[in-house]
């Protein structure tokens, strides 16, 4: 361009205006970033946890590189409380190649102001041994990967940390500890086409149930400006409904599928569902006066252990009405705890079953975890443990609606929510095989407790085709080896035998 007074002709200031807009489609920067109304909702949001759940194209990724370009330059568009530069910040993405490479950094690079970069030089702000950014103003951000060594993560404080994608939850524990000086702030974009792991239970139910400190906002990738409706119906169309409702809305799925999906229904008894309020509250006295009583365990120690309190009727209906779920307390305390628990329930338990591992012997103290629950007063037969059968039984018994969970077993409800099916570990194993029968062994302690508490009672006419045995009106299939005349008197043997 001519470097004298005289005014641009037309022909330049047209060859100016191409420039400026050949640059700004290179890298338009902040100036030109209008987010949609749901990205300006995660802009304005002062939660310092935050959870971005979009379907693909939804804007995610975008949300998340321009708030952190922000908080870098100190321009944030929408608030004034975050803290000035310099800035030490990080992002972490699921991996190097694909993850940083080609997703991150080109949107770092779109929208980072070429005024805050050294010299004006992405190359010079730039570290690629590191994976580092530094701006003219000191800030920082540090660019890591979920492949990374948890310890990598460790190190000095930062003001801020954002993931792109649900990371693994010691990767996320350790990145959190290095915000804790400064009362930094993080935040997750994240599509959930994994499974409903650790964010779910972590963040997304704690917001769900009315945690104000956690925000978190669910983004349809139809709200996206730019995004052809008509293109995503036909792109989508070959999918599973679940696949497209996690793709399209960021609804959290498991695309292994719910081990009673479709059996058990959250919603009330008298709306056609599996819950009752607590009858603890309402009409106890009728329950133990009319129905028998059982109690069902799962054991354990630094896992949860597990007791649940259920009445039965003799139409083959089962209520589970009350939970003891514990972590770390042995035989003797968790026995206390279920004394205490009948006593102040003011039942009498006929039998309790539970998990057949508690037979085992140990080698050094030559006893069992059952034989130390006998001592302290609490005998535990052992339930019948073919997974497949006591599934299939407690499937049975929602969809018929004769099985009821009261609101007061908050956490059998909570893992109901989550129990799903196992998958292979590689996607090409899992393309060749059938999909596995078995349930994944995380967080099913109540579920296990449940299924040998159902599994403990006579089938009623339609279960008939389930292989149990029957034995004084429990279902054994040859798994109890305790002896009966510890548990029962004549009289109340008398009552189950059906």
């Amino acid at each position: 361009m001519p470097k004298t007074d005289e005014p641009f002709t037309f022909d330049q200031v047209a060859l100016l205006a191409e420039e400026l807009l050949r640059r700004a489609s290179i890298s338009p920067g902040l100036n030109a970033y209008k987010p949609h109304p749901s990205q300006e909702k995660f802009h304005r949001s002062t939660a310092k946890e935050k959870l971005y759940i979009g379907g693909n194209r939804s804007g995610k990724t975008v949300a998340t590189v321009t708030e952190a370009v922000q908080w870098l330059t100190g321009e944030h568009k929408f608030r004034t409380d975050i803290p000035p530069p310099p800035i030490r910040g990080r992002g972490v993405a699921v991996d190097i190649e694909d993850g940083i490479k080609k997703i991150i950094l080109p949107e770092l690079a779109k929208w980072m102001p070429q005024s805050y970069l050294l010299d004006g030089s992405w190359e010079k702000s730039y570290d690629k041994q590191s994976r580092t950014l530094t701006l003219n103003n000191d800030s920082f951000i540090e660019l890591m990967s979920y492949e990374q060594d948890v310890e990598k993560f460790a190190g000095t404080s930062r003001h801020f940390t954002f993931f792109d994608e649900e990371p693994p939850e010691d990767i996320y524990n350790e990145c959190l500890m290095r915000l804790v000086d400064t009362d930094g702030s993080h935040w997750i974009s994240m599509t959930p086409l994994i499974e409903m792991t650790w964010i779910k239970d972590r963040i997304y139910d704690p917001w769900a149930g009315g945690d104000t400190s956690i925000y978190v906002l669910e983004v349809n990738t139809e709200e996206n400006p730019h995004i052809s409706i008509e293109s995503l119906n036909r792109i989508t169309r070959g999918l599973s409904s679940e696949e497209r409702e996690a793709r399209t809305k960021g609804t959290f799925i498991t695309h292994t599928g719910l081990v009673y999906a479709g059996a058990f229904s959250a919603r009330d008894y008298l709306e056609g569902g599996n819950v009752l309020d607590d009858i603890l509250n309402h009409k106890f006295r009728e329950y133990t006066e009319h129905w028998g009583h059982f109690a069902c365990m799962d054991h354990g120690y630094a896992n949860p252990c597990v007791f649940l309190f259920c009445c039965f009727d003799g139409d083959g209906n089962i209520i589970a009405y009350d939970e003891i779920y514990e972590t770390r307390k042995i035989v003797k305390e968790m026995s206390q705890l279920y004394r205490q628990r009948v006593e102040t329930l003011g039942v009498r338990p006929i039998y309790c079953v539970g998990d057949p591992s508690i037979r085992n012997t140990s080698p050094i103290t030559r006893t069992s975890i059952q034989t130390e629950y006998m001592e302290h007063g609490v005998p535990i037969s052992l339930g019948h443990n073919d997974i497949r059968a006591g599934i299939t039984r407690v499937q049975n018994r929602f969809q018929k609606k004769r099985l009821f969970i009261t609101r007061r077993c908050e956490q059998t409800l909570k893992e109901i929510g989550s129990y799903r099916w196992d998958r292979f570990a590689s996607s090409k194993i899992e393309a060749r095989r059938n999909k596995k029968e078995t349930p994944l062994k995380r967080n099913d302690h109540c579920m296990d407790a449940l299924r040998y508490g159902v599994m403990s009672r006579p089938a009623y006419e339609e279960e008939q085709e389930v292989p149990v045995g029957n034995i004084l009106g429990v279902a054994t299939a040859g798994a109890y080896d305790i002896d009966y005349e510890l548990m029962f008197n004549n009289k109340e043997r008398e009552e189950i035998v059906w």
